[in-house]
């Protein structure tokens, strides 16, 4: 078994959430796998609650086999041969992080990537989406909250606060009961996507008591006059280029060769978007930079742009923020943007590790799940091949970088690499 080490975050102070619990880690290291624990000033769980479970505390990953992280680790801290898994954020060829994918191909290295954990119908098995979903759902209502407050306008939304200031969720459920989404101006409320971050910042609606409209009636533009929700899916707002019905597997399977994005015509009837779905290049983009200046004066008040692609399917969407200064206002009249919340425009919110503000909440879950992966991982025979190396399928789906080679999946990421 590889000598395994929680590592600790680095991200920013923010990024308090861990792999595994105490409680989780113990269990682990009983069952025979050898874990220590990085120490960290900032992890939800302190260094005394792993040592009093009898985990040995560290001050370095360098001398373990195996580092076990959430977000991408720095790159300087790659040691040659070793193992990692974590959130790398290289599978689109973000260009931020390929000089760690280079890091791992020239340390000859190997890289799992959680993202890539799925079962055979491709479905995320580990992830943090349900905390992203409502974060980002309670951070953008902060937002259009104190965008109100500029212009002197009182709604329910003023009396939200930011995530991290509850402490949990049980404290936001509770707090958030307690407000009347019927007071001051009325807020209509879209979520685009039906996955697990969607379906989290649905829960934020549903805990504040607001009604849902249903899918049909928002479409057909049969609102009522107070405050609501209402959910679309990707096949309500694209349409395919050759007039025929849409098909979600063929949506998937040709993206913006055989389908257009018809998000515009929503525009105007809703005041905050929640946008949730994965993205990706080879589909279409919902609201490029042209689309939202023909219609300027239609555009939300906020947006909560959860999945935070960078110029991807918002193009609004100009950079990532962070919790400190969770928010930039957009002008669609000239693309511009400018910090924080300002009079006209859209404010956008584009945090881009929004489970940190729960990061109890996102630990436990994420620790009830990681067990089942990280034996399997630890076993590796890394004197094997990869086309023979002792993992399971979902594993090897999962490995990004494989003793300093890019595996057959992602051999793509040659073209975005360092020449």
């Amino acid at each position: 078994m590889l000598n395994t080490v929680i590592r600790k975050e680095h991200k920013n102070k923010w990024e308090r959430r861990t792999p595994l619990t105490p409680k989780d880690a113990k269990q682990l290291a009983e069952t025979g796998l050898p874990l220590t624990v990085e120490k960290s000033e900032i992890r939800i769980y302190g260094d005394e609650a792993y040592k009093a479970q009898g985990l040995g505390l560290v001050d370095s990953p360098n001398e373990a086999q195996f580092v076990v992280g959430i977000k991408e680790p720095p790159v300087d801290s790659i040691q040659h041969g070793q193992v990692h898994l974590c959130f790398s954020h290289t599978i689109k060829g973000q260009d931020y992080n390929m000089p760690l994918l280079q890091k791992f191909l020239d340390e000859q290295a190997t890289l799992f990537d959680y993202e890539l954990i799925t079962d055979e119908n491709g479905v995320r098995t580990i992830a943090f989406g349900r905390y992203a979903g409502i974060a980002g759902a309670v951070d953008t209502f902060w937002a259009t909250g104190q965008r109100l407050a500029l212009t002197g306008e009182r709604s329910w939304v003023n009396d939200i606060q930011q995530t991290w200031k509850y402490g949990d969720i049980a404290q936001l459920r509770k707090a958030l009961n307690s407000i009347n989404v019927q007071s001051g101006r009325p807020l209509r409320i879209l979520i685009v996507g039906t996955g697990k971050v969607g379906r989290g910042a649905e829960e934020v609606c549903q805990w504040l008591g607001l009604p849902r409209v249903e899918t049909e009636k928002f479409l057909a533009n049969e609102l009522p006059d107070g405050s609501f929700y209402a959910v679309v899916s990707s096949r309500h707002i694209h349409r395919r280029k050759d007039g025929g019905p849409f098909d979600f597997q063929d949506f998937v399977k040709r993206g913006k060769e055989g389908y257009e994005s018809i998000f515009h015509e929503l525009l105007g009837h809703f005041d905050i978007l929640l946008q949730t779905p994965y993205w990706s290049p080879e589909y279409p983009k919902h609201l490029p930079v042209e689309v939202m200046a023909e219609n300027a004066e239609r555009m939300p008040i906020a947006i909560g742009d959860i999945s935070c692609d960078i110029n991807g399917s918002l193009e609004c969407t100009q950079r990532a923020t962070d919790i400190d200064n969770p928010v930039y206002t957009y002008f669609p009249e000239d693309n511009h943007i400018a910090s924080g919340v300002r009079v006209g425009g859209t404010v956008v919110m584009a945090i881009d590790n929004l489970p940190c503000e729960l990061s109890k909440d996102a630990s436990d879950h994420f620790s009830s799940i990681l067990p089942k992966y990280l034996p399997e991982i630890a076993a590796i025979d890394l004197a094997r091949s990869f086309d023979d190396v002792n993992l399971s399928d979902t594993l090897k789906r999962a490995c990004i970088v494989y003793r300093g080679e890019l595996t057959p999946r992602f051999q793509y990421l040659k073209d975005f690499l360092p020449a």
